[in-house]
């Protein structure tokens, strides 16, 4: 364990006795890192730090944890209580405690699309419950909010400009050199799309549900990991599920389409319809969620059973072909 970890397990719970800490797999951004602290009761916690000390990543702590408060008490979704945060520190952090259910990444149905469908079922009731949130004025970026939740700190501005400034920041923080290239591509699909998406309904949107940040258990689906949470476009949260979870290696297409249907029809189950605007906007937003693939390419193409170059030359022809069906509309 870093020292910075460390000194920030010392501050964030400075009277209890720690028994183990290890590191949690995959739930790092550059910048972070998160461990699960065991306590000597056996009460289960997670840290969060901020080890590299930068502005990004002290701001995406301050985001998480004021998200996940507001979230906690003006959203219809289960999400972790916050135990302890200072995003100003040396070395920033915040702590939640463990929310209970297992991970859809360590229990993934890899056998049954039956399974698989209900899962994604139990992920479209989840964000549907993070978009009855109340209702709000404009779009916005999250820069903190009060302790008891009840307020979130906003930088606001059109969706078509928060959009492009969110996803420049997460370009910032990682981006594959091959690629660098086609970053002004999307962002260019996005500023021409300006007029259509800053007319969408604004709410807030955690914008990573993937499946090690969506647990599930019987009192139903949760979110942790708020860090790139937005007041934006429900849509957005959507088809980033779809993203991450229907559009995997292991997936047949004909599979696919079972599931996004799952996806969709779990929504409803919540909020009784689509979010408006949501097929109008699909097309962009495909384009705007398959950057994630584009940026992460040098993590996850090398351990692919694929050659590497091939599947460079797969990912520029995909961008295209979703880029093309952007301007087809």
């Amino acid at each position: 364990m870093r020292d910075g970890v460390e000194r920030a397990l010392s501050r964030a719970f400075p009277e209890r006795a720690v028994a183990e800490t290890s590191r949690v797999s995959g739930s790092d951004r550059p910048g972070n890192e998160t461990v699960r602290v065991r306590f000597a009761d056996d009460v289960v916690a997670f840290l969060k730090v901020a080890v590299d000390g930068g502005a990004t990543a002290r701001e995406r702590l301050s985001r998480d944890a004021a998200a996940t408060r507001y979230a906690r008490w003006n959203a219809d979704v289960r999400v972790p209580e916050v135990l302890a945060v200072d995003a100003s520190g040396t070395p920033a952090y915040v702590a939640t405690a463990a929310l209970s259910g297992t991970a859809i990444a360590t229990d993934w149905p890899v056998d049954s699309t039956v399974a698989r469908a209900t899962v994604l079922r139990a992920v479209g009731r989840a964000l549907a419950g993070v978009h009855a949130a109340a209702d709000f004025d404009e779009h916005a970026r999250i820069r903190g909010g009060s302790d008891d939740g009840e307020r979130l700190d906003l930088e606001p501005g059109p969706w078509s400009t928060v959009l492009e400034d969110a996803m420049t920041a997460r370009a910032d923080a990682l981006f594959a050199d091959r690629f660098r290239d086609r970053l002004p591509d999307v962002l260019a699909a996005v500023d021409a799309a300006s007029d259509g998406l800053d007319a969408a309904p604004a709410t807030l949107v955690h914008d990573d549900p993937r499946p090690e940040n969506c647990l599930v258990d019987s009192d139903g689906p949760g979110l942790v990991d708020w860090e790139t949470a937005l007041v934006g476009d429900p849509a957005l949260d959507l088809v980033r599920a779809e993203a991450q979870y229907v559009e995997r290696a292991a997936i047949a297409d004909a599979d696919g389409g079972r599931l996004r249907r799952a996806l969709r029809a779990g929504y409803r189950d919540h909020a009784g319809r689509l979010p408006d605007g949501f097929v109008e906007r699909h097309p962009l937003y495909r384009v705007v969620t398959f950057l994630d693939a584009v940026r992460t390419f040098e993590h996850w193409a090398p351990d692919a059973s694929e050659d590497v170059d091939d599947l460079a030359a797969w990912v520029r022809g995909e961008l295209d072909v979703r880029l093309d069906a952007v301007d087809g509309e």
